[in-house]
């Protein structure tokens, strides 16, 4: 009976950390809060859009939101979803902690899946995602990433 119970708590334990992202094994959450505006308007603020939706919206129509995303122990991204109030541009990029390279990994539009080139875990690399905004009504609302075992 204690063996048991013990073979179960570790194979519990064993299946937690393994898991993926969070507890899920299949999905990689991108938040509002995870995008960034880059350097390319000096005058573009990005900010939080609560008028009817909730999501980033941009005082620039020029602004790209870039996020970077993480993919844990074991598994590799497969496919990203963006959400957006239109189809705008994204990118995804694997990019390098060491020397911040990056490789263009798949083009696409929001509202659609992109099959990416798989992006596996590794200590100095990460997944990107860019997208980029041409009107400053447009909304991000999120998105998300699928992971799979390596």
């Amino acid at each position: 009976w204690i063996g048991e119970h013990i073979f179960n708590f570790i194979a519990r334990f064993r299946n937690d950390v393994v898991m993926g992202w969070h507890g899920d094994a299949d999905t990689i959450k991108i938040l509002p809060r995870d995008f960034l505006g880059n350097e390319d308007v000096a005058s573009g603020v990005v900010q939080f859009d609560d008028t009817g939706t909730i999501g980033l919206s941009v005082t620039n129509a020029n602004t790209e939101l870039n996020c970077f995303v993480p993919i844990p122990y074991g598994k590799k991204a497969t496919h990203v979803d963006i959400f957006a109030s239109s189809a705008l541009a994204i990118t995804a990029f694997e990019g390098d902690l060491t020397d911040g390279g990056i490789t263009t990994k798949g083009t696409g539009n929001a509202n659609t899946t992109l099959d990416i080139t798989d992006v596996s875990h590794a200590d100095d690399t990460y997944l990107g995602i860019r997208v980029v905004t041409t009107a400053t009504s447009d909304i991000v609302y999120g998105g998300k990433v699928t992971i799979v075992d390596i």
